[in-house]
């Protein structure tokens, strides 16, 4: 069991300090006022009242006279003479001292400072996990009795690997920012001597890979349900610029142990954000950074992709791999679509199609969210799909191969429909030899293709979902 230790050392000595000055000249763009409240502020061994207005990281302390909270240490203090609850902001050796009614202001400012009494608020418990640089325990606020999640990290490994030190500011800079249902709530964080403490949600369910690893494939409708708030939530990620990267069924965690309704993303160690770089020094020019971000938004609707075929087929290839193969328009696992029973419906295959078949366009989250898969009334349709995607096919693209084919069991057998490519403005459904268009170079064989067809059903379908067309005409966009 890890011991809590308080830090005898001042701000100077914390792991956080980068040697900026507590008080600054500018804030925000736009200070918003979230809290705006007289307080009584030390100054030279008395007090005075001064007005002071917070907005997220930010307090206001005058018209060019700001506090940037991040990483600054915060104490909680009583004033020796009055007896009032206050706190003592410190970075790099200055501290500035407020008193007054501070619980709505520190709620906010927990989430951007630096504290110190981890073990006079926490209690820990059982270990719940480990990973490569971390041990996560399961802890308890001793005065809520609430449950919470505690990473903790080595403080010296920190100080000696600049890899390490570097990725963790970057994680611990993202998830300040997140608030949203479906995203692990980050709380606050504590600094010892030895450790580094990261208080998080305390999730009671199970990662989404155990969930399907015990149970049989999951129906398209308990797959709307968890993968619908996955998409909402890597679209506030990619409005915020933040690009999850490592997006997978085992990063996936349902927060009750049954309930797919409230699926939660964890695993934010590889996540990248990307600022304006005029804000920010990056080495990279405005377009490679525009290039990385598609790059990133395309692996991320990927990702999902591959988390829904796992959920609809019951199948636990490897992720990386499979991803990879995605990226490169390789993805082998459309095939086991056609074994799904019963049969998807028209809308989440075309779905999946857009998903896997990008192309030289590819969709966003924002974009996706609009199909008609999402629209619970259009679950309720399981129309035959063979003529109707035709119809919405663009003529002007003529790498789909389309064979319909009437089962053995129709007294019908004998008659084959065979659907081509071919040039613009002509029917493209022939049903006899003489309306059949006469093949000329100006038609071309389409790319490989995996077979799609509705189990127990008459139309067999067979869809390309790794071509390289640009589908930028699609009525998606």
């Amino acid at each position: 069991m890890i011991k809590p230790q308080l830090l005898q050392i001042c701000s100077v000595d914390s792991f956080f300090n980068n040697h900026t000055p507590l008080f600054q000249k500018f804030g925000p763009d736009q200070f918003i006022a979230q809290y705006s409240s007289e307080f009584q502020i030390s100054n030279q061994s008395r007090l005075i009242i001064k007005q002071l207005s917070i907005c997220q990281n930010f307090i206001k302390l005058g018209e060019d006279k700001y506090i940037n909270l991040t990483n600054v240490c915060m104490q909680k203090i009583v004033h020796p003479k009055t007896g009032l609850l206050g706190v003592k902001l410190s970075k790099n050796g200055v501290s500035f001292e407020m008193f007054g009614q501070l619980d709505e202001w520190i709620g906010t400012m927990m989430k951007y400072t630096i504290q110190l009494e981890f073990g006079q608020k926490y209690q820990l418990f059982s270990k719940i996990g480990e990973g490569y640089s971390t041990i996560v325990y399961k802890a308890r606020d001793k005065s809520s009795r609430q449950e919470f999640a505690v990473k903790i990290y080595d403080k010296k490994r920190l100080l000696t690997n600049n890899y390490e030190s570097k990725k963790f500011l970057k994680e611990l800079k993202i998830i300040r920012q997140l608030e949203h249902p479906n995203l692990l709530h980050f709380y606050e964080v504590f600094e010892s001597n030895n450790h580094i403490y990261l208080i998080e949600d305390y999730l009671k369910g199970q990662q989404l890979s155990q969930f399907y690893q015990n149970s049989e494939p999951l129906k398209e409708e308990q797959v709307l349900i968890v993968i619908k708030p996955l998409f909402q939530a890597v679209q506030y990620l990619h409005d915020l610029n933040i690009y999850h990267k490592q997006i997978c069924t085992s990063n996936i965690m349902l927060k009750s142990k049954h309930d797919l309704s409230n699926p939660c993303l964890i695993g934010f160690t590889q996540a990248e954000q990307y600022s304006n770089p005029e804000q920010d020094d990056y080495q990279y020019s405005q377009v490679n950074i525009e290039r990385q971000k598609q790059y990133y938004i395309k692996l991320d609707v990927l990702a999902l992709g591959i988390v829904m075929h796992n959920l609809l087929t019951g199948n636990q290839q490897n992720f990386d791999q499979a991803l990879d193969e995605a990226m490169m328009n390789k993805f082998k696992g459309t095939r086991d679509f056609q074994f799904i029973d019963p049969p998807l419906s028209d809308s989440c295959f075309d779905f999946l199609n857009l998903i896997f078949n990008q192309g030289s366009k590819f969709r966003t989250c924002q974009q996706l969210l609009a199909h008609p898969f999402f629209d619970q009334e259009g679950q309720k349709s399981n129309r035959n799909i063979s003529i109707q995607f035709l119809g919405a096919l663009n003529p002007n693209q003529t790498q789909f191969r389309i064979r319909s084919k009437q089962s053995q069991r129709s007294p019908k057998a004998s008659k084959e429909v065979q659907v081509i490519p071919v040039r613009k403005q002509f029917n493209i459904i022939s049903k006899s030899p003489q309306e059949k268009p006469n093949l000329n170079s100006d038609y071309f064989e389409p790319p490989v293709t995996h077979l799609m067809f509705r189990r127990g059903s008459r139309q067999k379908r067979t869809l390309n979902f790794n071509n390289h067309h640009d589908t930028s005409n699609d009525s998606t966009n």
